[in-house]
Parts: C-alpha cells; sequence; structure tokens
C-alpha cells in the first residue's frame, strides 16, 4: 500500500520516521549526507532498532584515493568533516554527538562514503526499515538523514510496503553499498566525534597554564582541522621542547632536519605553546625573502596572528601597516609573534640594540646555516675552514 507524506500536513519525523523505527529490526538508508543531528529527531528510535542501521552517503574523496590507497581516502574523508567545522556548534549538542559516538562504537551502526565522482551527487533519497512484527517497508522522498530535512525543512516522502517496491529500493541500496568504491566511514572522524562529545572551551588561560595539556590546543589548529596534523617526528620535537622550555633551564635546541620534513611547523607550533603558557612575546628571525612565507604559513596552519618588520615598521597579518616612530618602535609589536630579517641582527644598528635587549618566550632563528663555516665550497676542499660560529651567533641574539 502506498502512503504519501507532506511535511506541510504533519511533521515527518513524528508521523512517520519515529512510528516505523521504534522497535525496527533494521534500517538500510540511502542519504546524500548524514548529519550527527538525526539524534536529536530520532536518537531513541534508531538505537531501539535490534539489528544494523546502514546508511551510505556522498563525500567529495577522490576515487584515485580508493584505487590506490584507503588510507589517502579516509584523510580525505576526514578533512571533509572538519570543513564542516562541528567544533562550532553551541555546546548542547555534546549530548548528540556522545550518542552518536557510542552508537558507531557500538557498531550498530555502519556508514560508507561514495565519492560523488562515481554516482554523481546522492540526490536519490530512499530507505528500507524492517519493522517490529518482521514486514518490510520503502520509502521514497526528498529527505535526508538530518533534523533540517525530518523536522524543519518542506519535505514530501511516499511510502510503500509492496513487495515489488521494498525489492527494488533494497536492489539500490545494496549496489551502493557494495560498490568497490564505498570506504568505512573513516576512524578519525568518529574519534573527533567522540573528542566533540567532551570539548570544553577554557575561558581563563591561566587555568590551562597550571595544568597545560598541549593536545588540547594543537587538535584546534588548522593543520590539524584541515590538513592531515602533524608527522610523528615533529610529534616528538614539539612535546620535547615545550617540556624542556617548562623546565628549569628552559629550551635550547638545534632543530636539523632534512628540507621537507616541516621544521616551520615544528618550530611554529612549539612557539605557539611556549606563548600560551606564558605573557611574554616570541621573536622569529628569518632571512629577509622568508619572513613572508613565516607570517602565511602560521596564519594558515596554525590560525596565529602576527605581524612582520618590513624596515619601516609593522605589518599584521591583515596586512594593516604600523608606522614606525623610530628605533624604539621595533620593541612595539602589534601582536604576540613578531618577525624579523636576520639581516637586522647582523647588520647591527641601533633598532638591533632594542630588539636584543627584549625578553621573549621564545626565539625561533631560521636558516641558522648562514652561520656555518664560510669557506667551504668548490675549490676550496683543502684549505683550512673558519671556525663555526653558529654557537656565538645564537648567544648574540
Amino acid at each position: 500500500m502506498i502512503h504519501r507524506f507532506s511535511s506541510r500536513r504533519s511533521r515527518l519525523d513524528h508521523r512517520f520516521l519515529a512510528e516505523r523505527l521504534r522497535g525496527a529490526q533494521g534500517y538500510d538508508r540511502i542519504a546524500g549526507f548524514f548529519s550527527s543531528s538525526i539524534m536529536e529527531v530520532a536518537g531513541e528510535e534508531l538505537e531501539s532498532v535490534s539489528g544494523l542501521v546502514r546508511l551510505v552517503c556522498n563525500s567529495i574523496i577522490d576515487p584515485k584515493d580508493i584505487e590506490t590507497a584507503k588510507k589517502a581516502a579516509q584523510a580525505a574523508m576526514r578533512r571533509e568533516w572538519c570543513d564542516a567545522q562541528p567544533e562550532r556548534l553551541p555546546d548542547k549538542v555534546k549530548p548528540r554527538f556522545q550518542r552518536l559516538y557510542d552508537f558507531l562504537a557500538s557498531g550498530k551502526l555502519q556508514v560508507r562514503v561514495l565519492p560523488d565522482a562515481i554516482f554523481g551527487l546522492i540526490h536519490g533519497k530512499a530507505g528500507v526499515i524492517t519493522l517490529a512484527d518482521g514486514r518490510r517497508t520503502a520509502f521514497l522522498g526528498s529527505v535526508n538523514e538530518s533534523l533540517t530535512a525530518w523536522r524543519l525543512n518542506y519535505e514530501l516522502l511516499w511510502e510503500d510496503d509492496s513487495e515489488d517496491a521494498v525489492a527494488w529500493v533494497q536492489d539500490e541500496f545494496d549496489s551502493l553499498w557494495h560498490s568497490p568504491f564505498a570506504v568505512e566511514l573513516a576512524d578519525a572522524v568518529v574519534q573527533d566525534i567522540q573528542r566533540l562529545a567532551v570539548r570544553s572551551v577554557i575561558p581563563d588561560l591561566d587555568a590551562w597554564r597550571g595544568q597545560p595539556d598541549p593536545a588540547a590546543a594543537v587538535i584546534e589548529s588548522p593543520v590539524y582541522r584541515k590538513e592531515v596534523g602533524l608527522w610523528e617526528h615533529q610529534k616528538h620535537f614539539v612535546k620535547i621542547a615545550f617540556d624542556a622550555h617548562r623546565g628549569a633551564h628552559g629550551a635550547r635546541f638545534v632543530l636539523a632536519d632534512q628540507v621537507g620534513l616541516g621544521k616551520t611547523i615544528q618550530l611554529a607550533m612549539a612557539a605557539q605553546l611556549m606563548a600560551l603558557a606564558g605573557d611574554k612575546p616570541v621573536l622569529i628571525l628569518a632571512p629577509k625573502p622568508l619572513i613572508w612565507q613565516w607570517q602565511g604559513e602560521l596564519n594558515t596552519l596554525l590560525d596565529m596572528p602576527s605581524a612582520v618588520w618590513d624596515g619601516r615598521g609593522w605589518v599584521d597579518e591583515n596586512g594593516i601597516e604600523y608606522p614606525s616612530a623610530g628605533p624604539e618602535s621595533i620593541r612595539k609589536c602589534p601582536r604576540r609573534v613578531g618577525i624579523v630579517s636576520t639581516g637586522l641582527i647582523v647588520a647591527g644598528s641601533e633598532i638591533r640594540d632594542w630588539l636584543v635587549n627584549g625578553r621573549y618566550a621564545c626565539v625561533i632563528l631560521d636558516e641558522a646555516h648562514r652561520a656555518r663555516r664560510r669557506n667551504l665550497g668548490p675549490g676550496k676542499e683543502y684549505d683550512p675552514a673558519e671556525p663555526n660560529n653558529l654557537l656565538r651567533f645564537l648567544w648574540d641574539i
């Protein structure tokens, strides 16, 4: 028998979804996307399903990622999840995240994701529900698996419990579910749902400083929310540098990783934690061609405001200029993080004196190889090398 539903006439979450799912034996669902808000619409009913709840939905992951490496597909799925910025939802949704995590962790809710490039956007929404008494019913409509669709939007839905209709929708679901391009919901997404369930914003930085948890600050940065996070060697350096900073003698390291291993983000993240742990500024010294690159990476990877000294004054991450009123302006950086050319230090000037007499939470010297032994090179292999003045250079700053 066919039943027709319109959200204009009755609420679909009450009139259809909750009634059908209560005590049901199984639920297979094709949806364009899945939202955690469904747990506010029919959480109890979904959890009461005795069998599996299976959902297949869309993602912008690249099919080539799936063909070559499941990990790449999972990383793409994680980035897409983070791009939705679920951490910006209000605190009242925390119970929703906890219920969703528990449901996923139990194995009763299973989610598979298909790349848009395979079938296009999944605009067809349908489902098969095995009811409490064992009968099966199928439905089609515009409704996505979200609170706004089931409760707020104008939506249409047709239900048909005939054998032909159920078999037809089930075949569509099975074809998508068993597609070789279907990928299980990324573990990183599931773990992030759990994190969001207990996440809290610390209103008083002093409370964090009393018992600093570096991971709590790091996980919120764009390098984790928009990129792939840190490699293990990067995490190791950040940890030992921050631990040493908080120790009796402070941190004093030379980071000599090879090109391409992410030295900038390691140093920047360590500096960010050091700045959060105290009230002093951070000074970054870099070759002139790299000072703007430093500012850009701090902003995009760590959401970390900074200002660059361009010789005429400070320029913040928004391009706002703070003109110099004299040599002492070098000490009036508009941000906690100041980026200065190493040439200014090497040349020596009144500005340099103002700068080096300051006190800093952290000083980063990029491209310290400018202090290497200077006369080694082609044709000079047998000449006695000048002493390496790196330690003197570091001591001077």
